[in-house]
């Protein structure tokens, strides 16, 4: 496929993406191996049933019509807007109004703080050398393919130091995009201080503002540069399941 160029800018400079080459940095909700967090229920797939009719192709109906029970934020790459602590007033379709941005991805190494793996504030700028991208994306480490079918729950996931959230907010970031179940301590007393730091709930709420979590970036991915296409669906709560791709830049 021949490339398909798009221009964005980063502080009015332009840069012009490759979308023929995007990279899909999602986890898909699925009926088969998925990742898993916060003790939620499994995503499942059931055909829909009525009487002596099946919509399933393999139980001998004549179309596949599955009926899908999932939560977002347990069950794949899902994006969520500050109704995720502020309630149904706010809700994703509103609050994210950007389709496409620049962005950097970095990698960060976790830290042992008091026995738990953390992303401080010290990690974090020592791996981001900002580049004034508008949403940033974090890839942990250590970093394998397990993570696309990791069961979280209990385990006291990796998660976002308050501080080191500042740190995003204040470097101007309105998108961040990280592999972990949450920014979030698994057990936090219903505090949530990261999500609120990155929101400035209730103070100053950043509305138009979002968190994706449970993404996968390979390896082979390397740190730096990209455009951006966030591809949320269209459900009308405080977050819905995405597919973002990495856009590389054409040179």
């Amino acid at each position: 496929m021949s490339a398909l160029p798009l221009t964005l800018s980063i502080a009015g400079a332009p840069i012009i993406v490759d979308v023929s080459k995007a990279i899909d940095i999602s986890l898909s909700v699925s009926p088969n191996e998925q990742p898993n967090a916060f003790f939620l229920p499994m995503a499942a797939f059931e055909p829909y049933r009525s009487g002596s009719f099946v919509a399933s192709i393999e139980e001998g109906g004549p179309v596949r019509c599955d009926i899908i029970t999932f939560a977002p934020h347990g069950n794949g790459t899902h994006t969520e807007c500050i109704g995720h602590v502020a309630g149904q007033r706010y809700r994703l379709p509103q609050c994210m109004t950007d389709l496409v941005d620049t962005a950097q991805l970095v990698t960060v190494a976790l830290e042992d703080v008091d026995g738990d793996h953390v992303i401080t504030r010290q990690a974090l700028e020592s791996a981001w050398n900002d580049a004034g991208c508008t949403t940033l994306v974090i890839r942990t480490t250590p970093n394998d393919d397990t993570k696309k079918f990791r069961q979280w729950s209990g385990t006291n996931p990796p998660y976002v130091q308050p501080d080191a959230m500042q740190t995003i907010v204040g470097r101007g970031v309105r998108h961040l995009l990280i592999d972990l179940p949450s920014v979030d301590r698994e057990e936090s007393a219903g505090q949530l201080p990261a999500h609120w730091t990155f929101w400035q709930w209730p103070a100053a709420p950043r509305e138009t503002c979002t968190i994706t979590e449970f993404i996968y970036v390979p390896n082979v991915v390397a740190d730096g540069i990209y455009g951006i296409m966030f591809n949320i669906a269209g459900f009308d709560g405080d977050a819905a399941p995405s597919r973002p791709h990495l856009l590389p830049i054409l040179t």
